[in-house]
């Protein structure tokens, strides 16, 4: 297969599977889309929420000692969880608590709680990738620990435990 073929067929594995959303062919293609802002909100936040566990749980692996460090990779890793950290709150608009959304009304009771809980994951995830780039992350990955508590200290009061 030559480059431009490759090319064609990287191209169809992207552009089939989404024209096969737009005929009706899966993916929930025949429900009716909610566009309001609260759940726009809803599913920015939980794209975010992905999105860190992602990052997070690379980094997390390769502090076990489950994949092989990788500076260049922790230091990406890392710059990403801050980023996206800095990011989360805004997806929290008042009133969306919409199907699917594990976030309980009382984000809004104490929102300014709330916030201090997404600040603080933010500090403790831009302390870890500063420490990352000055030192490595052999050297910074016991600042994890505090970007997982901060996590668990806003999921604690403020997410429906699955199950629920």
């Amino acid at each position: 297969m030559n480059r431009s073929s490759a090319q064609i067929a990287l191209l169809a594995c992207f552009v089939l599977p989404l024209a096969a959303c737009g005929q009706g062919g899966g993916g929930g293609a025949n429900a009716q889309a909610d566009d309001s802002p609260e759940y726009q909100a809803f599913e920015f936040r939980d794209g975010v929420m992905h999105s860190l566990s992602w990052k997070v749980s690379k980094l997390r692996a390769m502090a076990q000692g489950e994949i092989p460090v990788d500076n260049a990779v922790a230091l990406k890793n890392a710059k990403d969880t801050a980023a996206l950290a800095g990011m989360l709150a805004d997806g929290f608009i008042p009133n969306s608590v919409v199907k699917g959304s594990l976030a309980l009304p009382d984000i809004w009771k104490n929102f300014s709680d709330f916030q201090q809980k997404a600040n603080d994951l933010q500090t403790a995830a831009a302390a870890l990738a500063d420490a990352t780039q000055a030192n490595g992350f052999e050297a910074s990955k016991g600042m994890l620990k505090a970007v997982g508590d901060s996590c668990g200290g806003c999921h604690r009061p403020y997410r429906k435990r699955t199950g629920e």
